[in-house]
Order: C-alpha cells, then structure tokens, then sequence
C-alpha cells in the first residue's frame, strides 16, 4: 500500500524513493488458530477468542478438524456400518461444536478454513500402533475421501443453513511421525506417497460435492526433517515434495522399480491452489538458515519456491503455485525456558521480522500465528523437563501455568500479553540501508475498509507520517540509532507498536 504523503516526505526531504510494496505480496491475509480455546474451553471463552481475533485484524481462521473425533467407534477395528461420505450418518452431536464455530467465524466478517487432520478411526488404518500414535499408520485413502465428502456436502452452503466453506488443506504434518507412519521403508520415504494417495482421493471427494472452485491446499509440512530416511524419523520438507511428485534428486521422475517400490506409476492428476507450510524456525530467530539444502524455515522460502518451480516444469503441478504460511510461531521463555523458547522481547522481533521476509515474497499468500492464548505448562512433569514444556507456548498471550523459570513463584496471569501481542496487532521491523538512511516495514491491524493515518517515531520525534490501508515500506533518511516505533489511533484508541531497534539487512 502506498504512502499518501509522499509530497510531504519531499518537501521535509526526508524521503528515498521506494514503492511501498514493492516486489511484495499483494494483500497477504492474517491467519490465526488456536484449536483448544475454540473447540475445547466453552461457549464464553470461543465467543471471545474469536471477538479478539478479529480485532487483531485475522482475515482467516483456521480450525483443525479431527477424523477420529467425528467418526463412529473411532477406537474399534471394525468398521461400523455406516455411509461416510453422509453428514448425518455421524453421532449425533458430533458436528455441533464445529458448526458453530464456522458460524461464529463467518457472522465475524472472517474466513472459515478447515484443516482435515490426524488421528483418523482406527477401523480405516492398518492394525497396530507405532509409537504411541493410534489411527496413522496407513490411513485409508478411499475412507479419507469419504470423510472429505461428508465434510464438502456439509459445508457446502446448502446444508442445513451452514455456511458454505471455501478454504481446505488435507492432512497435517505428513512428514512427522505423529501425524503419519510409516515415514520411510528401505531408505524409500514412504509417507509422501501415502500422503499422494491421501491427497488425491480428499479432493476429489471435495471437488464431486461443490469445492472444485474453491482453495485447497496439500502440504502442511513440517520445515527440518532428519538426516536418515526411517519409520519414525521426520522427512525433510523438499525431499518430502520430490518424492510426492515422484522426483529424483535432480528431479527427473522416477523410472522402473523406484518408480513401483514408490507406486508412481500411473502418476496421478494432482489438482491443488497451493502449498500448504509450516514455516517454523528456531528460537534464535529467523535468520538462522538449516544448513541441509532440503530444510528451509520461513527465511529461506526461497528454497521451496525453488523446488515447486522444478516440479512445475515436469508438468506434475502448475507453474508459479502460490504459498501459504498456515502455521508459523516462535515459543516464548518464559515460560518454555529448557533452550525451545526464545527471550519475550525477541519472540516479538522475531514474529515481526519473519512477517517482512513473508511479505517480501510474491507466492506467498498468507502469515500465520499459532496461537493465540499458550497451551498450559504441564506442571505435573519436572521443573527443567522437555516434557513439562511438550505443548506450544507460542501464544501471543501466557496460559495455564505459566511461570518465570529463575523464578518459579512468578507466574503470569492466564489470558495475560506478552510483547508479542502489541508485536503482531502493529508490526514494525526498521533495516539500516546507509549511514544515514532506514527501510521501515510495517502496518496497523485491523486493517479497516479506510486508511490509517500511521506515525513513524524515532524516540520521540515524529519523522514520518504514512497512510496505509495494510502494509508499508519506506526508506527514510535519519540516523538509524535509536528505538523506533508506529503510532496510530482508531476510534479514539491509541495503538503503539514495540521499540525497536534498526537492524543490519
């Protein structure tokens, strides 16, 4: 979005010329999820959740709908008769929380998007139980098809007045071995071809119940994987994508018995709007780059651009797929204080920084955060234990139990802000481009149907004012020391963003 004072700026010479979205994604959407307030803490808390939500400027919300939680003696072996592919031959019941969410969501003016996830029935995977994880080993992809049916004819907006559902992704995390077994076989990564065959049938079932139309994703992959191809160790995101697309290393499809040890022959039609990614990175920031050419977190997207564009030209997908961001957060310390958890003020810098790098790509079409309020702290396992932090504390507000770790008798209020709160509702990341000269990135949420009038202040003088119906860029000539920060007002509410300091690009 471009600045309206740019004749101001000129005059005030304070101004280099610079589109402010240059090279930048068009409209990048706001996604948030947070499973366990919305689906598991009661009507109050849901209403409210989704009540904040929108005032952080969330364009989409994503809810992960689980296949065992709906279907029939999910714990049974035996498949029960029952048409699965029909919305009314669940439990009763087993809708009812779901539905209304998506009404809740919808009646907010926001985008209901349905993740269809793991664990599924055990009457519809194979016998046994790898690891601790019932209902993911070889899941059956016909049986998944169904389940994608019942959910395409439900949320098909002639259902029962429910509203019609438009954004799907298939499966979660098929490269994790919760999520998914077996990963490999015989040094063969076996899971995405699995997860192929998943895909395939689930849209399908979407396409034949009115979702041909609509946005759904295949992916949701984790972005560092393992160095040794095993049944339970996770693959790497793009060996993961060749091998779906049954690809060698340089890409070329697979031929005689790799191809059949892998089942790519015939290859399947894959009809998809996008890559689904979980661009996580670690807690020492986004900069920091995996060193395996076949990992890549949210500073090096550039990597999966890469491998899409070499899959595209073997025609096994088209060209130029876009990218969405559907899960991404950083842990907080506190209260995750056993090396997983980045300091309050970086988890800040960092969730701002990671959403520049978002925007500076074309393909990619949404920034997630996950999630809103932490999960609980598990204080039933020992102080300093993995386990004891073996939930997501990446909320932009503490949970349950969250304690100070040199401190273990301060503890932050459930529902209580982090700096990362006031970090993702203004964004603000300001990049030393000279001696004397700053790029300044950020926007106001909630974005609004008008422009925001938006202060740039640099300590306490005001250096430049923007107007901006979403995100900016600006290059300003001033001294880059200092603390930085926006300003701006809606409805007669002040919001400031964090102080932040000019980095080095």
């Amino acid at each position: 979005m471009r600045p309206a004072a740019l004749l101001a700026c000129a005059a005030a010479a304070l101004c280099l010329s610079l589109p402010a979205a240059a090279g930048a994604t068009p409209g990048q959407r706001t996604m948030v999820e947070d499973t366990a307030v919305l689906f598991l803490r009661g009507p109050e808390a849901r209403a409210a959740a989704l009540d904040e939500m929108r005032a952080l400027g969330t364009d989409i919300v994503k809810l992960r709908v689980q296949w065992g939680l709906l279907a029939p003696d999910p714990t049974n072996e035996t498949r029960p008769e029952f048409d699965a592919a029909d919305p009314a031959a669940y439990p009763p019941g087993a809708w009812d929380v779901l539905d209304e969410i998506v009404r809740q969501v919808t009646v907010r003016g926001m985008r209901p998007f349905l993740m269809l996830s793991p664990p599924g029935p055990e009457w519809a995977t194979d016998r046994g139980e790898q690891a601790g994880h019932p209902g993911v080993l070889n899941p059956d992809p016909r049986e998944f098809g169904a389940f994608a049916r019942a959910l395409g004819t439900r949320y098909s907006g002639s259902y029962l007045g429910l509203p019609r559902v438009s954004m799907w992704s298939l499966w979660n995390e098929p490269n994790h071995p919760q999520f998914l077994q077996p990963l490999g076989r015989r040094r063969v990564p076996v899971a995405a071809h699995i997860y192929r065959n998943l895909y395939v049938e689930a849209q399908r079932g979407l396409a034949e119940t009115g979702h041909a139309r609509d946005t759904v994703l295949f992916g949701e992959i984790l972005p560092i994987g393992q160095r040794r191809i095993g049944p339970l160790n996770t693959i790497r995101p793009i060996l993961f994508l060749r091998e779906m697309f049954c690809l060698d290393s340089r890409y070329r499809p697979y031929r005689g018995s790799a191809a059949r040890a892998r089942g790519c022959s015939p290859f399947p039609r894959i009809v998809t709007s996008g890559f689904a990614y979980h661009a996580y990175t670690r807690p020492t920031g986004p900069r920091t780059v995996p060193p395996h050419p076949d990992d890549a977190t949210i500073g090096q997207i550039g990597r999966i651009e890469r491998a899409l564009d070499l899959i595209a030209r073997t025609g096994r997908v088209r060209r130029r797929l876009p990218i969405y961001n559907t899960e991404f957060g950083l842990q907080s310390d506190p209260p995750d204080c056993v090396g997983f958890g980045a300091p309050l003020d970086l988890q800040a810098e960092y969730i701002n920084e990671a959403e520049l790098m978002s925007f500076r790509s074309r393909r990619v079409r949404t920034y997630s955060n996950y999630l809103l309020i932490d999960d609980p702290v598990l204080l039933e396992h020992p102080p300093g234990s993995n386990a004891r932090y073996g939930l997501f504390q990446t909320g932009l507000k503490f949970g349950v139990n969250a304690l100070r770790c040199e401190s273990p008798t301060i503890r932050f209020e459930y529902g209580e802000e982090k700096p990362a709160y006031a970090a993702f509702r203004t964004p603000l990341y300001v990049t030393r481009t000279g001696r004397r000269a700053v790029e300044v990135f950020g926007r106001a949420r909630p974005m609004g149907r008008t422009p925001v009038r938006i202060e740039i202040l640099r300590g306490s003088r005001v250096v430049r004012r923007v107007t901006a119906r979403g995100y900016f860029r600006t290059r300003i000539r001033a001294n880059p020391g200092g603390t930085w920060r926006l300003r701006w007002s809606r409805d007669g509410t002040v919001f400031e963003s964090r102080a932040a300091k000019a980095r080095r690009p």
